[in-house]
């Protein structure tokens, strides 16, 4: 097996593990800020709530289905938001966005495990599914809980 192959069977690994037991999974009780993500085409759901204050992401939390790559996204997402900033989220979403879209590589996220989406460019139709539960985060974060109401994204 050569570098390029065992560099995929570990990010294929590291996909599978965060879809089978995805971190942060379920709906966060103190939430100020939230989102829902839907994809039409192949029914992926994100429903994202955040705690912040002033500008730190205190804990994020999520409740997703659909298929294993926008389980893993979401699982791999809210880990990596730890407790960052909303400055620091937002481009964190926006390097998931351009490295998933060709438009930057990897080297420009945190390392593993949030590297292991990039090969999912090497599956157009399936970008979506990966870039949903981070358009999510953008809506939410601009999005603040007022009378239950969430902010709504489509990948359409």
């Amino acid at each position: 097996m050569n570098t390029a192959d065992d560099l995929t069977q570990v990010y294929q690994q590291v996909v599978l593990e965060h879809s089978r037991k995805p971190k942060h999974f379920g709906r966060l009780e103190n939430a100020t800020h939230q989102a829902e993500g839907f994809n039409p085409l192949c029914g992926d759901k994100v429903s994202l709530q955040l705690e912040i204050a002033g500008d730190q992401i205190k804990a994020a939390g999520h409740e997703t289905t659909g298929c294993a790559i926008c389980m893993a996204s979401a699982s791999m997402m809210t880990d990596a938001l730890g407790d960052s900033t909303v400055q620091e989220a937002t481009d964190l979403a926006a390097a998931i966005d351009a490295m998933l879209n060709n438009e930057q590589s990897a080297d420009k996220l945190p390392g593993m495990p949030l590297d292991a989406l990039e090969g999912v460019k090497a599956y157009r139709s399936r970008i979506k599914c990966a870039t949903l539960p981070w358009r999510s985060l953008e809506a939410a974060l601009q999005s603040p809980v007022t009378a239950g109401d969430a902010a709504s994204v489509t990948t359409e």
